[in-house]
């Protein structure tokens, strides 16, 4: 039962079954309930609905392939190893909500022992006398394979060091190279002294610390101009990956500490103090300019880089008659969803996908940060390697929570859309009709240029859908 009623003349009740829904007054309207608005979705339905954060399984037609040991964090705040050849289904650290299929690069963890950091067989020590190694504690991963380093309330620093497989405390690195030094650190419970950490490397020295009682980033103690990023990214159970990438000296040779610390200050001094502790786990040395996940490695076979260090690129295809049998050569649109990992810089160039001939002279992409259009998204459709459409996002960088990008291709009529925002069409321009392949999250011809971030969804639709829908399905 739906009433309307006017009141005193001054305002107008909306009620369904008693209940009030909608109000309005001299200064504006109140609605009580879900408010829904007309939206133009399509009614053509799509061959290839890839839904990876619902779903979090891959398509049979989708081949995938992974060399090596990969991590991700699943639905119960863990890190989790999965074997090679096997996706990762994401979720975020904070919210635990599915962040969609995660897609990396090629990356070496050149730590060694860091699948059991605690381990009397791993390869961080306690630097000195004013501290020792405690029981294990429990990791990000669940088990008890996290490191405890105990304060023993003496004058002066406290730090673990990373020993290389000969006993020395520096290892083989590439002059002026940029490297991200990442570990994963929580204060002991009940701690009122210990509360932050120094992450440094020497020969040249370069050191930053992190605040892991508030969650922040402090100062860069050393080096400044050599450090080029720093964050620090809050895992559940108390946990904080501290990460700083720094360009390393010309010696060749680098060495790795983290001190425990009192804010800024790294020379302990506190007698009541004594007991307290920081955990550490994961630690982690890749060559690249961001941190991507963490790359278990094993003590065993004694080498300085250990085993199972390598975690291979993740590629995905469709190709053949799984291809064929979803596109439709004379028109369509293509709907795609992704995020970039944190701090992936600007001069990156990422595929979210590309659909490709042979030859891949005939391409439709989406570029993620592509540094031949001023850092910002972009698709092309490429005829004969000319362009025939660039849809070329300018009001900002696709490193939004969410990206959506809409495209719809046929002969002489092209639209791209991004998260809603306002449509770039062309009316001229010719679309091949030899595609066979689809990569996503790569450069399908060689690889590389990967997403380095997740893929929530990829749809295909055999139809060129309207101006209206694009807006729709990117809002």
């Amino acid at each position: 039962k739906i009433q309307a009623q006017f009141i005193h003349n001054s305002y107008c009740e909306l009620r369904h079954a008693g209940n009030l829904k909608f109000r309005t007054s001299e200064t504006g309207i109140d609605v009580t309930g879900e408010v829904k608005a007309t939206q133009d979705y399509p009614i053509t339905n799509p061959t290839l609905d890839l839904n990876f954060t619902n779903t979090k399984s891959l398509d049979p037609r989708i081949n995938y392939v992974r060399i090596g040991a990969a991590s991700y964090l699943n639905e119960f705040g863990k890190i989790v190893t999965v074997g090679e050849n096997v996706p990762r289904f994401d979720y975020d650290p904070t919210t635990l909500e599915s962040k969609g299929l995660l897609i990396e690069e090629s990356r070496q963890n050149m730590f060694r022992a860091t699948a059991d950091m605690g381990s009397n067989a791993g390869a961080w020590s306690i630097g000195g006398t004013r501290g020792r190694r405690g029981v294990n504690v429990e990791g990000p991963d669940g088990k008890m394979t996290a490191l405890q380093n105990i304060y023993l309330g003496t004058s002066g620093d406290l730090n673990i060091f990373y020993e290389t497989a000969n006993g020395a405390t520096e290892m083989s690195t590439n002059n002026s190279t940029v490297y991200t030094f990442s570990v994963f650190a929580k204060m002991k419970p009940g701690n009122n002294y210990i509360n932050s950490i120094r992450m440094r490397t020497f020969n040249a020295n370069r050191s930053a610390t992190f605040y892991i009682h508030t969650g922040s980033l402090g100062s860069i103690n050393e080096g400044s101009g050599s450090i080029s990023d720093r964050s620090i990214i809050k895992y559940p159970n108390g946990w904080y990956r501290c990460i700083m990438t720094f360009t390393s000296g010309t010696d060749g040779n680098q060495g790795f500490q983290i001190y425990l610390a009192n804010q800024e200050n790294a020379s302990l001094n506190s007698s009541s103090a004594n007991g307290e502790a920081m955990y550490f786990w994961g630690a982690q040395l890749e060559i690249g300019s961001f941190a991507t996940s963490f790359i278990p490695t094993q003590p065993r076979d004694g080498r300085n880089r250990g085993t199972q260090t390598i975690r291979g690129a993740d590629i995905l295809d469709i190709d053949g008659k799984d291809f064929t049998d979803f596109y439709n050569q004379s028109e369509g649109t293509i709907l795609s969803s992704h995020t970039l990992l944190p701090n992936v810089p600007n001069a990156e160039n990422v595929y979210v996908y590309q659909i490709q001939d042979a030859s891949t002279n005939n391409v439709i992409r989406v570029i993620d940060k592509n540094s031949s259009y001023s850092n910002v998204a972009t698709g092309l459709v490429l005829n004969g390697g000319s362009s025939q459409f660039h849809f070329n996002n300018t009001t900002d960088s696709y490193t939004k929570d969410k990206v959506l990008v809409a495209l719809s291709v046929k002969q002489d009529d092209f639209a791209g859309c991004h998260n809603g925002g306002d449509l770039s069409t062309d009316n001229s321009g010719t679309l091949p009709t030899n595609f066979n392949k689809l990569g996503i999250g790569r450069y399908p011809p060689s690889g590389g240029y990967e997403l380095n971030g997740h893929i929530q969804r990829f749809t295909y639709y055999p139809r060129q859908l309207s101006d209206s829908q694009l807006k729709t399905l990117t809002s």
